[in-house]
């Protein structure tokens, strides 16, 4: 049996050209009846045995790939409690009921926050972070390729943070972008989903205990619109087809962006040289702005986490939302004017805390024990806030 993912809502829409501080969409045009290949299904498009050659008179059909991105991954206490094992921690788990979406996508980019533990003797789960190595190796059999690591927790424990962590993704064959244990090692990551070179970059806004820049600036970049502008069209001087910019900034536990976020944002979509901006660092589902072929996820929410708290690691200002994510699914095509954002969707998620800790995709793949009415909160709280310009996607069997 192959799952397919089935867009629902055709509701998308972009921006015209507003102040920085209103940020505002209008409708465009969106494909209709089309569907996206889950993990394990055929992406097959045409029937005819041509043996590669395109047919005289036909266009060849444009690259394109699919890119689907969620929010943050903090291994407080209580997570690594329920990842428990005989060895260790094992987390694969936790991410099973999203796994094949995230693996059917052809480029899927996680955001880490929380930075690992050389060799898990020294673990910290609050204030600061060292959490066990063997996330990783979750996070990598889950299907990602790849994670952004700047955000305010990079240097928890200085730069022993920054090894520790790259260490272990570099372990399990994970791409990083937003860390560098060099100057060398600073700068994108490198994929080609599709066909198509893409560079994903990771910036912050805030480090805890510090100022920014860092010192040295490479270890951690931050946000600083004119310098990740002007690394972006390095990268394109460098083959990139299409530049993703990874961004931990903003307000905690809240939903509207800030107007730092905006005016950063605004002109990040003015630059031709980025595609797209993912947002982290809210908790909390922000909205998505979708400008012609470009867009803007200001917060992803979280995936897993263990907010908004319990009796034993209380959290008083985690509203419940802080238990909501998102997947949310790009498809992108090369186009006359370049690589372009042509179809955005978006999976609701919820983290099961009362019972094994599983991020839920909601509508897809609910445990059993979840209680129905919680799913459906969390779900009408995400599209609240993202339904304006992302489309509802789901699992069908075929």
């Amino acid at each position: 049996m192959v799952a397919l993912l089935v867009l629902l809502v055709a509701d998308l829409v972009g921006s015209g050209d507003p102040e920085p501080s209103a940020l505002t969409e209008t409708p465009v045009e969106t494909p209709v009846n089309s569907t996206v290949p889950a993990a394990g299904s055929s992406a097959v498009t045409s029937t005819n045995d041509t043996d590669g050659v395109e047919p005289t008179g036909t266009a060849p059909t444009p690259l394109s790939f699919t890119l689907v991105a969620t929010g943050d991954i903090i291994s407080h206490g209580a997570v690594a409690e329920r990842a428990t094992s005989e060895n260790g921690w094992d987390f694969t788990p936790l991410f099973a009921r999203i796994r094949p979406i995230i693996a059917g996508a052809d480029l899927a980019l996680c955001h880490l926050e929380s930075p690992l533990s050389m060799d898990d003797r020294d673990l910290s789960f609050r204030g600061t972070f060292r959490v066990p190595s063997s996330l990783a190796d979750a996070i990598a059999d889950a299907g990602y390729d790849g994670c952004s690591l700047a955000s305010n927790h990079a240097l928890d424990s200085g730069p022993s943070s920054v090894t520790a962590t790259l260490h272990h993704l570099r372990r399990v064959g994970l791409a990083t972008a937003g860390m560098a244990d060099t100057e060398d090692a600073a700068g994108p990551a490198w994929f080609t989903p599709g066909g198509l070179r893409v560079a994903h970059f990771s910036v912050t806004d805030l480090i805890n205990g510090r100022d920014l820049p860092v010192d040295p600036p490479w270890m951690v970049p931050h946000l600083d619109v004119d310098r990740v502008v002007s690394e972006a069209a390095a990268a394109r001087s460098d083959g990139a087809d299409f530049v993703v910019v990874s961004v931990h900034w903003g307000e905690e536990y809240r939903a509207d962006p800030t107007d730092r976020q905006r005016s950063a944002a605004e002109r990040l979509l003015a630059a031709p040289e980025v595609d797209l901006v993912l947002g982290h660092h809210a908790h909390v589902v922000q909205p998505v702005v979708r400008r012609g072929g470009d867009a803007v996820a200001f917060g992803l929410g979280n995936l897993l986490t263990n907010q908004p708290g319990d009796e034993t690691n209380p959290c008083s200002s985690c509203p419940p939302e802080t238990q909501d994510g998102l997947i949310a699914w790009f498809q992108v095509t090369e186009t006359a004017d370049g690589a372009r954002i042509t179809d955005v969707g978006y999976v609701p998620t919820w983290v099961d805390r009362e019972t094994t800790h599983e991020v839920v995709p909601i509508g897809i793949n609910e445990p059993d024990l979840a209680d129905p009415a919680m799913l459906a909160d969390s779900a009408a709280r995400t599209a609240a806030v993202v339904e304006s310009v992302l489309r509802r996607l789901t699992f069908t069997t075929g």
